[in-house]
């Protein structure tokens, strides 16, 4: 994929969406961390597989580290999970963070968020992934059944021991009607148009009913390890 245009060429999602009032799921992570049957917003679950996920840092300052050993006979996985209700075709996904990777730690094929799809009829729950390669923001769709990835190898790299704003918007949906877009530190990156979520089978309806934020995935022969701040997911239907 070739430089992205000037964003004000572009019909951004961001600018698209429709004003009726999203379902907002924030952390700060200044309450600690809280896995499900926490009052008020918690995450209902997480995945920690060979890696782990804490809260550090004193009040004011705290941030999710999340960390992971190198990839074995597993995947190794440290990563935060929210399932909303179906997000059906149409419908507008945003996932916010601040990612700082720390020095000694991989800033290539490590995966950050997964726009997944539990309840569409297949194992595995497919779905699109945003990732690093070679410190660069890229989105997988193999899972969904597209082989290339929307990549843009003149976008800009992310830098160790930086804390960057990285934005994701996702429009559920197949062919023309769907795409994503990534800022990076509120520079639009990457953009493609195509389908998002995985066609289902058996008679289930499409769309998007789990988010996975953190290292969701690590291919790495070393451990990988990052912080994550002041997520915020912003759901439009």
């Amino acid at each position: 994929m070739g430089a992205a245009p000037p964003v004000t060429l572009l019909p951004l999602l961001f600018a698209a969406l429709a004003p009726a009032a999203p379902q907002v799921l924030a952390d700060d992570f200044e309450r600690g961390l809280c896995l499900g049957g926490c009052r008020g917003w918690n995450w209902p679950a997480s995945q920690q597989i060979d890696g782990t996920l804490a809260v550090v840092g004193t009040p004011g300052h705290r941030r999710l580290l999340a960390r992971t050993g190198p990839r074995g006979e597993r995947v190794p996985k440290a990563a935060l999970i929210a399932r909303p209700a179906k997000v059906a075709l149409g419908g507008t996904i945003r996932v916010a963070f601040t990612l700082k990777v720390p020095h000694g730690a991989p800033l290539n094929s490590i995966h950050l968020v997964d726009i997944e799809c539990a309840s569409c009829g297949e194992e595995g729950n497919p779905g699109i992934r945003l990732y690093l390669r070679d410190a660069r923001l890229r989105i997988d769709r193999s899972k969904i059944g597209e082989r290339h990835a929307w990549a843009d190898g003149g976008a800009p790299q992310l830098r160790h021991g930086a804390s960057h704003r990285i934005e994701l918007a996702v429009r559920t949906g197949f062919g023309a009607a769907a795409g994503a877009e990534v800022r990076l530190d509120g520079r639009l990156v990457l953009r493609g148009d195509g389908d998002t979520v995985v066609r289902p089978v058996g008679g289930a309806a499409a769309g998007a009913d789990r988010i996975q934020i953190g290292l969701t995935a690590s291919s790495n022969s070393v451990p990988a390890a990052a912080f994550f701040d002041d997520i915020r997911v912003a759901i439009a239907r």
